[in-house]
């Protein structure tokens, strides 16, 4: 393994209770912006309660959440956006709540912020794109497994991906711990194959 790559990816250790390793950074990706406003204030914390308990029993501290795909443009996407939290903490585990539904724009706009001065490499874009989470480890997406959400495709460079056939409005707390058990039956490689 070269230096690069053990600085990049340190191994984050285990949750013994469970025996899943190096799960810190959960995403879901499902439903719309349009779909999350119809929830009121109370079903949106409950939720998200639901999600936090769910990423907090596997040892996870950070859950993103994402649109899957709106089509929406960035501007119409920020205007739908309203009153939503963009980013809670809920029993320890931070959940934060994305408005864009293109991860191209995500991307444009932190590169439109960025300063000049500092030189841009893998790891300076990862740290402003992810902050303290860092790259997700599991992405759970709602919907079909024929296709990935727009919203995360410069997000899933090492992430083991779990797909959930069901509706945001319709997600369970169970299809979190059962997308978490495929990802602690699978051997994490990072790119890698077999030698």
């Amino acid at each position: 393994m070269s230096p690069l790559f053990r600085r990049v990816f340190k191994p984050r250790g285990q949750t013994p209770e469970l025996g899943i390793s190096s799960l810190r950074h959960i995403v879901v990706a499902g439903g719309s912006i349009e779909e999350w406003r119809s929830f009121n204030a109370l079903q949106w914390r409950s939720r998200l309660e639901s999600l936090a308990g769910a990423g907090k029993a596997s040892g996870a501290r950070f859950i993103s959440v994402h649109p899957y795909d709106t089509g929406l443009t960035e501007s119409s996407s920020k205007a739908q956006w309203g009153d939503l939290p963009e980013s809670l903490i809920i029993d320890g585990v931070q959940i934060t709540t994305h408005p864009f539904s293109d991860g191209r724009m995500r991307l444009c706009s932190v590169l439109g912020d960025w300063d000049e001065s500092q030189e841009i490499t893998e790891l300076s874009l990862d740290a402003v794109l992810f902050g303290e989470a860092g790259e997700p480890d599991l992405v759970v997406v709602l919907g079909p497994p024929d296709r990935l959400p727009r919203s995360l495709m410069w997000e899933l460079a090492y992430s083991e991906i779990v797909f959930i056939a069901r509706s945001w409005a319709d997600l369970h707390s169970q299809d979190i711990h059962i997308a978490i058990a495929e990802f602690a039956s699978r051997e994490r490689r990072f790119g890698g194959v077999d030698p």
